[in-house]
């Protein structure tokens, strides 16, 4: 009977897609048809381009799934006068055709190239999902990807690279659509620089097209990929305080057959990485007190590559194959000075030394075939990519222990090495069918295989003070082997009811095979599910009043080697970190209802949402008679999330434009650990604002970014990331083919991460400071045939760029 109720419940307030066309014909003074003249479709709130197109050889312009609204158009090409349509309105489900359109010659004929530009807006909302233009963020230039992500609304990363979306952790990163090692595990996102970033799509409510992992929702983040015509180079340069550099390469050569790109980034990074930790337990008729204070330092150097070529195999058909890649070295040097004291009086003292090198290397090929029908209904995607990645992680560590007089104990000094190995494979192969029936009505349907194979190794050896020897741990050296197949399939209908009224539906069925092995004690943890995963999206609204939109769909989070690795991480021996084999995926369901307005200056997005997690995996720090403390994973019983989040953009000039965000939010979370049932829930938010001023003809522009971030709530206590406040100054000159940008990250150096745990007994807070504040200087420039000549223009370039 749920089921009948969820159902009836979304069929009523869930999404759906726009299918109003755009068409028109360009033609000389001759009437003769022009081809390849570029027409843009403007917003008149910020001049911002909405979608753009080429003519055919019939001088056609066809845009398909134009969203409703007021707009108006520039169409251009060389040696003729740019024409200019003054605002019209697209009416939803209504196609609209301007006409044929006459382009006037210029007199003079000396031209020998001609530059089309276009403004682009930070963020942009679409049916859905919501688009974030990396190249409009002057905080994030000379940074890297996880800098990017913090600006973005209702984004956070943490100290150590995980990301979370309205405060969930569960999340799903793609790389140009697609899983990728390059975005897997601690710190590999900070290898991808923020200048090899085009845009980063969020999907917080996905339909059944896209995979069902991440109960949060989808951050796609798509590279860079040149398509200008000619041969077109694109170098950046910049150098920071507290020593980080940082150089990227771009280069791209086109015709009318094949489009070669290739781009190169190096950063070198330097900083420092402190964390502080104060733990109190209550053991009865005594009280123990221990404090930790790491001093250490954080080094990063990466290499990142992508090349890659599209083949125009006919006017309807496309072939891409491209090949990426990251080779990262990180090293964590520093001291901790640890004091345990019992009822006020001080126990012991000791010191550990800590050397953590790690290199890491991953590598992407893919390949995509599109055919795009011949009667404009639709197009099939093939697409293929293999994922290899692996990382090497050496721990050293050293202690040495003093009475509280300040002399050495008895067998005074230990010692620990630790060696982790871990090997990744991912394949993946794709089939993507897109079929309009009608004007009114259309489907998608696809098949998926993923196959994924990860090995991981963990050696540990210590020095016995006993016997005064060298010794393996053999509690701890193991080898894990963790396969996992998935076999989906998917189909989706959409419907065009009335002009208001729109809807989308879909299912997707998968069959996945889990199986985690221990290999040195022969232990095996098979978990093989079937699961279905329905969508159904809707909206009724017009441009008048705005648009009610709402939507469900079912997700899953499935546990992945480090939640399920059982093996210690010793950098603190007194803080340990394992993972939990027989943990259990966690299935949500996932409503939004909202509402959208836009006016002339401004724009509204307001959306309600709810989720229901199943089995929710959480992180549970459990403490230990011996001072120790292990952090692993648990499944929670269940949790509930309620929550509001609110967009807003304001520009009262053309000179100034705002964005700012809220997102606010209950969490209910229960768990029984141990035979102890634990509970908490809380309220939390965040706000964030972007404010951008422009001068001098958009040649100069100033933008600030500020953030606030209340504590989060977890089954055992609160976390807190400390956000700043960044602000960047670009200068565009040599008719923009130069940029120089300034800007200043964390003025006022807040930025942290804090969090406390407290299950009765034991009371911890741990506090992580790192270097955020740094001065960046940049310098950006183009050079090669950035334009098209007029011979060139008369050949027709179909765009190449493969859709997800």
């Amino acid at each position: 009977m749920q089921y009948y109720f969820c159902l009836i419940f979304v069929l009523v307030s869930t999404l759906g897609f726009t299918q109003s066309k755009l068409s028109l014909k360009v033609v000389d003074d001759n009437e003769a048809p022009i081809e390849y003249a570029n027409f843009r479709l403007f917003s008149p709130i910020d001049s911002s381009v909405v979608k753009g197109e080429y003519s055919s050889l019939e001088g056609k312009i066809v845009l398909e799934n134009v969203p409703a609204g007021n707009y108006y158009a520039v169409i251009s090409f060389f040696g003729f006068k740019n024409h200019q349509i003054d605002q019209f309105e697209i009416i939803k489900n209504k196609n609209l055709n301007l006409g044929t359109i006459k382009l006037t010659k210029i007199k003079s004929q000396d031209l020998e190239e001609v530059e089309i530009r276009g403004e682009t807006s930070l963020m942009e909302s679409s049916i859905d999902k919501r688009t974030y233009n990396v190249s409009e963020d002057m905080t994030a230039v000379g940074g890297g990807l996880t800098e990017v992500l913090n600006n973005i609304p209702s984004v956070e990363v943490d100290n150590d690279g995980n990301v979370s979306l309205r405060g969930n952790g569960s999340v799903t990163i793609l790389i140009d659509g697609r899983q990728s090692v390059l975005s897997s595990g601690d710190g590999a996102l900070d290898g991808i620089p923020a200048s090899a970033i085009e845009r980063i799509e969020l999907v917080t409510n996905p339909s059944a097209k896209y995979n069902p992992e991440g109960t949060a929702g989808i951050i796609n983040i798509v590279l860079k990929k040149k398509k200008l015509r000619g041969i077109n180079t694109n170098v950046q340069l910049t150098a920071a305080s507290e020593n980080l550099y940082s150089a990227n390469v771009g280069f791209n050569i086109r015709n009318e057959k094949i489009n070669f790109y290739a781009s190169y980034s190096y950063r070198y990074r330097e900083g420092f990485r402190n964390n502080f930790n104060e733990r109190t337990s209550n053991l009865g008729s005594s009280t123990e007190f221990l404090t930790q204070d790491r001093l250490g330092t954080d080094f990063r150097e990466s290499h990142t590559g992508k090349i890659g070529a599209d083949f125009f195999l006919a006017d309807n058909q496309v072939f891409g194959i491209s090949v990426a890649g990251t080779d990262t070295d990180r090293i964590r040097e520093g001291r901790q000075d640890n004091e345990l004291f019992y009822d006020d009086a001080l126990y012991q003292t000791w010191d550990r030394q800590v050397y953590d090198p790690r290199t890491r290397k991953s590598l992407d090929i893919n390949a995509n075939y599109k055919l795009d029908f011949k009667d404009e209904k639709g197009d099939l995607i093939i697409a293929a990519s293999q994922s290899l990645g692996d990382e090497l992680s050496i721990g050293e560590f050293k202690e040495n222990y003093y009475n509280p007089d300040g002399t050495p104990t008895s067998n005074s000094y230990r010692f620990q090495n630790q060696e982790r190995t871990e090997d990744k494979s991912n394949f993946i192969v794709s089939t993507d069918l897109v079929r309009e029936i009608n004007k009114n009505m259309k489907y998608e349907a696809g098949l998926q295989t993923r196959i994924s194979r990860q090995n991981e190794g963990n050696y540990l050896e210590y020095y016995d003070t006993i016997t005064e020897t060298v010794l393996p741990d053999p509690n701890v050296n193991n080898e894990l082997a963790f396969d996992e197949e998935i076999y989906s399939a998917y189909g989706i209908f959409g419907h065009q009811l009335t002009d208001k009224f729109k809807y989308q539906a879909g299912v997707r069925l998968e069959q996945a095979f889990v199986e985690p092995r221990l290999l040195t004690t022969n232990e095996s943890f098979e978990n093989n599910y079937f699961s279905f995963f329905p969508s159904i999206h809707a909206s009724y609204g017009n441009d008048e009043k705005g648009e009610i939109f709402g939507s469900y769909s079912r997700r899953i989070n499935r546990p992945g080697s480090r939640e399920v690795n059982p093996f210690p991480v010793y950098s603190d021996p007194l803080n340990l970190r394992v993972g939990n084999p027989a943990i259990r995926p966690e299935y949500i369901n996932s409503y939004e209802l909202g509402y959208e307005k836009i006016w002339k200056s401004a724009s509204l997005t307001s959306t309600l949402y709810f989720k229901q997690t199943v089995d929710r995996i959480q992180r549970i720090r459990q403490f230990y008679d011996d001072g120790v403390s292990i952090t692993s994973f648990a499944n929670v019983d269940e949790s509930y999330d309620y929550g509001v989040e609110l967009i807003g953009t304001y520009s009262p000039f053309k000179w100034w434009k705002n964005m700012v965000s809220i997102n606010a939010y209950e969490s209910r979370l229960s768990a029984e650990i141990n035979g102890t049932t634990l509970s908490n829930q809380g309220v939390s938010w965040d706000a964030k604002l972007n404010s951008t001023f422009s001068f001098f003809d958009n040649t100069t522009a100033i933008q600030l970014n500020a953030q606030y971030i209340a504590p989060r709530y977890t089954v055992q206590g609160i976390y807190q990331r400390n956000p700043g406040i960044d602000i960047g100054f670009t200068r565009t000159l040599m008719d923009k083919k130069m940029v120089l940008g300034v800007r200043v990250t964390d003025v006022f150096n807040q930025k942290g991460f804090y969090f406390e745990i407290n299950d009765g007994t034991v009371i911890q807070e741990t506090e992580y400071k790192w270097t955020t504040r740094r001065l960046y200087l940049t310098l950006s420039y183009k050079f090669g045939n950035l334009t098209t000549k007029n011979k060139e223009l008369r050949d027709k370039i179909k765009d190449a760029e493969i859709e997800e």
